[in-house]
């Protein structure tokens, strides 16, 4: 496949009436037009006047698992038990939902999976636990690039009230975090065993407390954030923090930490969300983060809306763009294969009939891994 014509955002730069070479799923060459002395005719896509991007990528979703807001039941979490990160989001997805094929309609070509609940605009406190589980990374073609990438935790006022409800402990913060260091010691010494009575829960522990895989942190206040980085600090793990509302308050403690933060259009309600605000980006661009739906929060289809809402906040274009790119793939650990347009990595690609963000632009094409996945809004 090959793609003539059109402005490349890789993003980091910008390359005018372009030319991209594509083989088997991959990105093989970049040039122009005027560099080739004959233009190729055959699987030849034309986007003369169009805008070419990276696939867009939402590193927290819950895709496969809930298909709308108030969809019944409870998919994600396990209500017996607030600790089993022995369970993967894998095992109980429906590949089947429609929001797969959605999110191709917008140009999203990958997404994180995480367990959980999403934050529904119908309940007062979102329905999650302490630890609910594996979370996983998939292509919106529906293959998946890692199984197991990260266990998801969730501290704060959402857990603490939605055990309550449910007649669960613990429903303090201190119980909730004293849970977790409990686990991780006990982790952290079944790693060190040589012989051990196998134990599906610390078993799943094992690749964090080695940091091959980063715990995935449920959060919103700076309380939360700061006791949190004291615990990731305590056991010498990664962290991702996921919402991260009150990030702006302690940003000077985040230069290091990725953060995944929004969805930054929501009710306020709660003291958890009393601070949310679009106008939060302005004082967290220098911090490490990219932005996201919580699918089906906000349909994954206004990933670049939510995006877009930075260059409000004096975000260029390509600042606003590697939001949901290049940083995105960066927080997944997968910025090696996705997030930018260059030779070597994997043909996620989506062409724009116009300027990224712009109200009127729309998606042409979104290709993936080297193969038009979607096609749509060409006369």
């Amino acid at each position: 496949m090959i793609i003539i014509g059109g402005t490349v955002l890789t993003p980091s730069e910008q390359i005018e009436d372009a030319v991209i070479f594509i083989d088997n799923g991959k990105i093989t060459e970049i040039t122009t037009r005027s560099a080739l002395k004959n233009l190729p005719t055959d699987q030849v896509i034309d986007a003369t006047n169009k805008f070419i991007v990276p696939g867009f990528i939402d590193p927290h979703t819950h895709i496969g698992i809930y298909r709308l807001e108030g969809d019944p039941g409870d998919h994600g979490i396990d209500l017996v038990d607030p600790i089993t990160p022995q369970l993967n989001v894998v095992e109980g997805m429906d590949v089947f939902d429609p929001a797969f094929d959605g999110a191709l309609s917008a140009g999203v070509t990958t997404v994180g999976i995480l367990p959980g609940a999403y934050m529904s605009f119908g309940s007062s406190v979102e329905r999650i636990t302490i630890m609910p589980g594996q979370g996983a990374i998939f292509k919106t073609n529906k293959r998946m690039i890692e199984e197991s990438a990260f266990v998801k935790v969730a501290v704060g006022e959402h857990p603490k009230r939605f055990l309550a409800e449910q007649k669960l402990s613990p429903t303090t913060r201190m119980g909730i975090m004293s849970e977790l260091r409990k686990m991780f010691l006990k982790a952290k010494e079944y790693s060190l065993k040589e012989e051990k009575n196998y134990d599906p829960k610390l078993e799943a522990l094992v690749p964090v407390i080695e940091g091959k895989i980063p715990l995935r942190v449920h959060i919103h206040t700076a309380r939360d954030i700061v006791s949190v980085l004291r615990f990731s600090q305590e056991f010498s793990i990664k962290v991702i923090l996921d919402h991260a509302t009150e990030a702006f308050l302690v940003k000077d403690e985040l230069t290091d930490v990725p953060i995944v933060y929004g969805p930054i259009v929501f009710s306020k309600r709660g003291t958890e969300l009393e601070n949310l605000d679009s106008s939060n980006l302005s004082k967290i661009r220098e911090l490490v983060f990219s932005i996201t739906t919580d699918h089906p929060t906000i349909p994954i289809e206004y990933l670049d809306m939510l995006a877009g809402l930075a260059t409000a906040e004096g975000y260029s274009i390509s600042q606003a763009l590697s939001l949901i790119t290049v940083n995105a793939a960066k927080i997944l650990g997968i910025d090696d294969r996705v997030g930018s347009i260059e030779p070597g990595k994997d043909a996620d690609i989506v062409i724009l009939s116009g300027e990224p963000f712009s109200p009127d632009t729309h998606v042409e094409y979104t290709i993936v891994d080297g193969e038009v996945c979607y096609k749509g809004g060409i006369d």
